[in-house]
């Protein structure tokens, strides 16, 4: 059994260009949020594949302070505004030891991939948007990523956390 987290970053800031913008004060507020809601529910990831942007580097960075844990992490250059095809072949590429590991990424790549894996994906507007700090949690019945197939998850949770959270958003 595997276990996939696909993450939008959290709200950016505007910067000196995309790449180097970094979160905004609600995105902060969003990622710490996000990640105390999955330390809390024992939902942790055992490797983060995240894009080397500075929004999705910090999008990170808080769910990590959120949750209270430091996860192994690769960051990928070329997860920068990846495709969902892209994004999916290098899953298939992670070693068979990795059970749970985090995408953190853009749109629209991400909710392409999330549309592509997971069987029966919700068709409401707001989740085909896939706004900022979007978790969806998907299960494989697999034991090696090499098997990921297109229209195969079961949807466990889909955290759109400007709807979930409290507090100023």
């Amino acid at each position: 059994m595997k276990r996939l987290f696909v993450l939008r970053h959290a709200r950016a800031a505007a910067g000196p260009d995309d790449h180097s913008r970094p979160l905004g004060a609600r995105g902060n507020r969003d990622g710490l949020w996000l990640g105390r809601y999955l330390g809390e529910n024992h939902l942790l990831p055992d490797l983060a594949l995240c894009s080397s942007a500075v929004r999705a580097r910090e999008t990170l960075a808080r769910v990590q302070a959120g949750a209270n844990i430091c996860i192994p992490t690769r960051f990928r250059d070329d997860f920068y505004l990846a495709a969902a095809h892209y994004i999916m072949t290098q899953i298939q590429n992670l070693e068979s030891a990795i059970t749970a590991p985090i995408i953190i990424g853009h749109n629209p790549g991400l909710s392409q991939l999330f549309q592509k894996l997971t069987r029966d994906p919700p068709r409401d507007s707001r989740s085909l948007k896939y706004p900022t700090c979007t978790l969806a949690i998907l299960q494989f019945d697999i034991t090696d990523w090499s098997r990921l197939q297109s229209n195969t998850a079961r949807l466990i949770d889909m955290i759109i956390v400007a709807d979930r959270s409290k507090g100023p958003t």
